[in-house]
């Protein structure tokens, strides 16, 4: 029996016809992936700040830098401030840019690991951005917990966007 016929029936054809679809950017599919951003920021939570917290690892002083361009604005940096702009990127930002560079991110195949690649690109921004200031144990840990939170972010975002409206393919 080859491995064509083990699978379920329909399921490689329909992945096919599935992938070799063009699908627009909608509504529907910006609403997804927002959908998506969101559920990944909460799910990465835990992994960020959870654990972290915990272990006593956790500051928010980086939060506070974060919203440190409020002052443009005349508004004083805060934790709060800094988590609603993390939130808001998570949410809206990320999941839009997104949409537009998904379908030109490694692997291939499954579709919904490419959030995985895509959230790695931007931990290498985020990594600077929250380093943190103590010692060699604290930077490991803030390294290895900030990556396993991004890879939970963007695979939450690319498997909820893939499982719902499809991830965005377009031609250049």
């Amino acid at each position: 029996m080859s491995s064509e016929t083990s699978e379920a029936p329909g399921t490689a054809v329909d992945e096919e016809l599935i992938e070799s679809v063009q699908v627009p950017i909608t509504g529907r599919v910006v609403l997804a992936a927002m959908g998506g951003g969101m559920l990944g920021t909460v799910a990465m939570l835990p992994v960020l700040v959870g654990f972290p917290g915990l272990l006593g690892l956790f500051r928010t002083e980086p939060v506070t830098r974060f919203a440190g361009f409020a002052e443009f604005f005349g508004l004083e940096p805060t934790v709060t401030l800094g988590i609603a702009l993390f939130g808001f990127g998570g949410t809206v930002a990320l999941p839009l840019t997104f949409l537009v560079v998904g379908a030109f991110l490694p692997p291939e195949k499954p579709r919904y690991l490419r959030g995985a690649t895509f959230a790695t690109a931007f931990w290498f921004g985020f990594l600077p951005g929250f380093w943190p200031t103590a010692g060699l144990l604290t930077t490991a840990a803030y390294v290895l917990f900030s990556l396993a939170s991004h890879w939970v972010y963007g695979l939450t975002l690319g498997y909820v966007l893939t499982k719902t409206a499809g991830l965005p393919q377009h031609e250049v």
